[in-house]
């Protein structure tokens, strides 16, 4: 995976080292890969035990604040708009990946899978309980699982398809019955949208859980939740601990709360954490990373997000030819990736010739021989598709039908904008005019149906592959086209009996997502996270969305 830190990586091999995401071998072999010496690389190896004996004394209390890059949304793991760093301290998950992407054990404490891969049988922790005291038991974990799978109401059930049967087994079990092996369950319940919560709390609140109450088993409870201000928790007391394998700190967190600010604008970001109103940052604008990496108070480290944006064109849109394969390859080849990653991006970004992140575990390099950037290319797959007449206004004409076309773009995002702006200017060299026009949320959802003739969004989700099983129906299959090779792929994905079946089909669909094009993948943001020195135990994991907070404490 790649890791890219302060000091050409150094500063950040440290912080991997210290917060125990490596161990000694691992630091020697990326030291050396860095360019060090043995002899430099066994002094820096030094000092950090020298380091690490004497910040082994925790400072307890204190709020510890994080700027945000967005606004809020509820913080509901049933229905929600996204997954803010809120669930995390707010909730817990199942099973979790580690530093590696490695599932491993958080309020499961181990499970086994019947020799025909039809039966997962899961046990729950002893003694977990939720915010408001109420024992959470197999029972509880059998509720929250059946409504994650129910079709009209979990956001999540696409994933669940397989299961006909989740229930509480002896030994405080959860037994879950599936119609074919689903390997790929661990996936699943390592993202937000699987974490536990007390379903009578949830429907005595209504339309308000996740806003005015939250009653999770996760080390902290909900203070104050105020989009557009603050989000506020505060440690709990009860907590029963952790059995998270990577977490140092088993019992209750080490501050006294944690509040979240959406710094929304990407230029104030720097300036916030430079200033210390803030202790940790995500994602500074481009431009201003390299002068945090120069700042010897601050920690930077960055890495390609889990995430992908991408193009949408309806394939319903005839008229515009954009059920032909040709035309989409043809927008796709037009479209300078690597100059958006420097031009937007000040370079913290990878292009995107497949549908996923290049850090991704099971990561397809193959895609990267399709939608390469070639004008020339693209101009001939037009013509071949009949776009060959040129417009006095420069834009390609069939049968009297312009390729011209109005693209929504959703303004939370606010690299969006300046991406699709790229693409517009992009095409209209090749003789296509994309209409760019960003919308908030209020007025962006409305659009997001089988008549816009093209949308554009950013994916942000742990899973990479169930992600795609979801954006290759959105918003239905009728606006993505039918993909029998691609459907194939995921339903291999959602068949798979083993971590190989897994890899081979989640490299299959990035193939035939690449070369078909559902959707148009463009650009790959880096997560850059930034934080003070002064800050210990937020440790952000390529695998996962958001850093936990039970270990995090700072010196005062």
């Amino acid at each position: 995976m790649t890791n890219q830190t302060n000091d050409g990586g150094v500063q950040g091999l440290v912080s991997d080292y210290l917060g125990r995401r490596i161990n000694r071998r691992d630091f020697v072999r990326r030291a050396v890969a860095l360019g060090l010496s043995m002899p430099a690389a066994s002094a820096i190896l030094a000092a950090c035990s020298t380091s690490s004996t004497s910040s082994t004394s925790v400072t307890k209390g204190g709020t510890f604040v994080e700027g945000y890059d967005r606004d809020f949304t509820k913080m509901d793991t049933v229905v929600s708009g996204w997954a803010d760093p809120g669930y995390v301290a707010l909730y817990e998950f199942t099973q979790i990946r580690d530093f590696q992407g490695k599932i491993v054990p958080a309020l499961f404490e181990s499970w086994t899978l019947s020799s025909d891969g039809l039966t997962l049988t899961a046990k729950l922790r002893q003694n977990v309980k939720f915010h408001s005291g109420t024992p959470a038991t197999n029972a509880q974990v059998v509720e929250d699982f059946n409504l994650f799978r129910d079709p009209k109401i979990g956001q999540n059930q696409v994933f669940w398809k397989s299961v006909t049967d989740v229930s509480a087994g002896p030994g405080n079990t959860v037994v879950i019955k599936t119609t074919k092996p689903w390997a790929a369950i661990g996936e699943t319940l390592a993202t937000e949208y699987s974490m536990i919560h007390n379903e009578a709390t949830r429907k005595a609140a209504g339309d308000t859980y996740g806003a005015t109450k939250v009653d999770g088993t996760g080390p902290f409870t909900l203070t104050e939740f105020t989009p557009g201000k603050q989000v506020i928790v505060s440690r709990w007391d009860g907590y029963a601990g952790t059995a998270i394998p990577f977490l140092q700190n088993k019992g209750k967190a080490y501050v006294d709360a944690v509040k979240w600010v959406p710094i929304k604008e990407p230029a104030n970001r720097a300036n916030e954490i430079e200033a210390g109103t803030v202790m940790a940052v995500k994602n500074p604008a481009g431009q201003d990373v390299a002068r945090l990496k120069a700042n010897s108070n601050l920690i930077v480290e960055e890495w390609p997000s889990t995430a992908n944006s991408f193009i949408a064109l309806n394939l319903q849109k005839t008229n515009l030819g954009f059920d032909d394969l040709r035309v989409r390859q043809a927008i796709s080849k037009a479209i300078d990736r690597e100059g958006i990653v420097k031009s937007v991006f000040f370079g913290h970004a990878v292009a995107t010739y497949g549908p996923l992140n290049p850090n991704f575990k099971w990561y397809e390099k193959g895609v990267e021989q399709f939608n390469k950037f070639d004008p020339a290319a693209s101009k001939s797959l037009l013509d071949a598709a009949g776009w060959s007449t040129i417009g006095s206004d420069g834009i390609r004409v069939k049968n009297g039908q312009r390729l011209s076309f109005t693209h929504y773009n959703w303004a939370q995002q606010s690299d969006g904008a300046p991406v699709m702006e790229v693409v517009a200017a992009n095409l209209k060299s090749v003789g296509v005019e994309m209409k760019v026009t960003s919308l908030e949320s209020a007025a962006f959802f409305p659009h997001w149906n089988d008549t816009a003739e093209s949308f554009g969004y950013e994916w942000l989700w742990s899973s990479p592959i169930d992600v795609l099983v979801i954006f290759a129906t959105i918003p239905s299959k009728a606006y993505n086209g039918n993909f029998a090779d691609l459907q194939a792929a995921f339903d291999a994905w959602q068949s798979a009996g083993s971590d190989a079946q897994l890899e081979a089909a989640a490299r299959k669909a990035q193939l035939v997502w690449a070369e078909k094009l559902p959707k148009i993948p463009v650009v790959t943001p880096n997560v850059i996270w930034v934080h003070s020195k002064k800050v210990h135990g937020w440790r952000p994991n390529q695998s996962m969305l958001y850093p936990l907070y039970n270990d995090v404490w700072y010196e005062h």
